[in-house]
């Protein structure tokens, strides 16, 4: 059945949310002139998400931020938002299994932090993972749910291996997932990233995406 535009939005809430990247040590500027993405990556997640925060967004995704995503699952027309100070369950994306968008080696991970009570900004690095893929080629994922952590530093994973859950970790304000692509994990700095083999939802139906998510956007992995 094809599910169109008009039964999906974002959650109100979290397109409100000014939604903060956990920190560990950041670098000045994002990596405008890295060498050719030599990775294969695909969505870190299954079902249909939407995009909240896009590429040098002008909110958070700015510096050594630039390129990363944050995402959320799309529910449809009429759901309720959740209040303030709602249950963390509450919102759509908590607890969704967060996958691995390549194969890569664990370089580090942390999930021992809280989630903080919604529309509450937490402090720290919360709970994150971040897979090295290739010579200056990382992936981090961050804001995930306290004890949902799977792996550990040195793991090898598949693409599509479950590495933890989304939460509410870190400087996050409600639950959403953040994926940025690297070209350094000491300091942080994000780089251009394409990813591979989704589809974007449209009025017409559902197009091939062309390797560059957008905030607004819906999508969904395709193979």
């Amino acid at each position: 059945m094809r599910t169109g535009p008009r039964v999906l939005l974002l959650m109100a809430a979290v397109l409100a949310a000014r939604s903060g990247q956990a920190r560990l040590r950041p670098g000045p500027a994002a990596d405008r002139s890295p060498p050719p993405q030599v990775t294969r990556l695909t969505l870190p997640f299954t079902g249909i998400w939407g995009v909240i925060q896009g590429f040098d967004s002008g909110q958070t995704h700015t510096g050594y931020a630039a390129f990363a995503l944050d995402f959320v699952p799309a529910v449809r027309a009429g759901t309720p938002e959740p209040p303030r100070g709602a249950p963390l369950g509450r919102f759509p994306c908590y607890g969704r299994p967060v996958l691995a968008p390549a194969d890569g080696t664990v370089v580090a991970a942390a999930g021992g932090a809280p989630d903080a009570p919604s529309h509450v900004k937490g402090h720290g690095d919360g709970n994150f993972v971040i897979l090295q893929h290739a010579p200056r080629e990382y992936t981090e994922l961050r804001h995930l749910a306290a004890r949902s952590v799977t792996v550990k530093v040195g793991d090898h994973v598949r693409r599509g291996d479950p590495i933890g859950r989304c939460g509410n970790s870190g400087n996050a304000g409600t639950p959403h997932l953040h994926i940025g692509f690297l070209s350094s994990i000491d300091p942080i700095v994000t780089r251009p990233m394409v990813l591979g083999g989704y589809q974007v939802l449209t009025t017409g139906g559902w197009r091939p995406g062309d390797g560059t998510p957008r905030k607004g956007e819906f999508l969904r992995q395709a193979d």
